[in-house]
């Protein structure tokens, strides 16, 4: 497993998620399993981005930020007075298959609505701040294909490819700087283990991609990072004397 991060304590907290019924049990972890991965990834950039929220002492969570239509929460925040937003990241979850199909392809269609909206109104407003998202399936969804149908997985890569590539501050508002899916162990053995992988590279029809493909939280973190470097601070590249 290609991993450097476990997510088992952000499960244990989740699944004490309470509901009136199943569904809103569901709603519930799905809500409380997103709170406590923002505050996962906040803590990992934390040390590059100083004052990113949520912070380290739990608060901050979801900080509304000035948009093109008013005011909106977002999951990671990092603003400065000179930048205004300068890095945001949305975190979405799929906890659970559909009943009918036995599958996590139901609600693909509005998280990519949300994206697309959350992508909109932020970029609208501050056309060089770097937007990244990560979807968090369990790993299971890259074993449910049959026949020819892609698994889960292999659609959530289709359904949110579209949502990512603004190369830079003048392409579309629309869209992500970056998108990635993260697949995550959510039995034992290997309880929490999470792999990522980013929606621009081609996924297997069915089944896990290869390990190559496959990314580390860490290597997940540096491209994040170095969008947010390359948009800022450019590197300049000089000839060399006599080439």
């Amino acid at each position: 497993m290609n991993s450097d991060l476990n997510i088992a304590a952000a499960l244990g907290v989740a699944a004490t998620a309470a509901g009136t019924d199943e569904r809103a049990r569901k709603k519930n972890f799905a809500e409380k399993l997103s709170r406590e991965l923002a505050q996962v990834v906040a803590d990992a950039l934390r040390s590059r981005f100083g004052g990113i929220t949520p912070s380290s002492d739990g608060k901050g969570h979801e900080r509304p930020t000035r948009t093109g239509k008013g005011v909106k929460k977002l999951d990671i925040n990092y603003s400065t007075p000179d930048l205004g937003l300068g890095l945001g990241v949305s975190i979405k979850t799929v906890t659970a298959v559909d009943p009918k199909t036995k599958r996590f392809t139901k609600n693909f269609t509005r998280i990519d609505n949300e994206l697309r909206a959350e992508a909109k109104d932020y970029h609208e407003r501050q056309p060089y701040a770097v937007m990244a998202a990560i979807i968090f399936l369990p790993e299971t969804a890259c074993r449910d294909g049959t026949g020819t149908a892609p698994s889960s997985f292999g659609s959530s890569i289709q359904a949110f490819r579209h949502r990512s590539g603004r190369l830079t501050p003048r392409d579309e508002e629309e869209l992500f700087e970056a998108v990635f899916v993260a697949c995550y162990r959510d039995s034992e053995p290997h309880l929490g283990d999470v792999w990522f992988f980013s929606v621009e590279t081609a996924p297997p029809r069915q089944g896990l991609p290869v390990t190559a493909d496959r990314l580390t939280f860490s290597e997940v973190l540096s491209q994040i990072t170095s969008i947010y470097d390359q948009r800022n601070d450019p590197p300049f590249d000089w000839a060399e004397r006599g080439k």
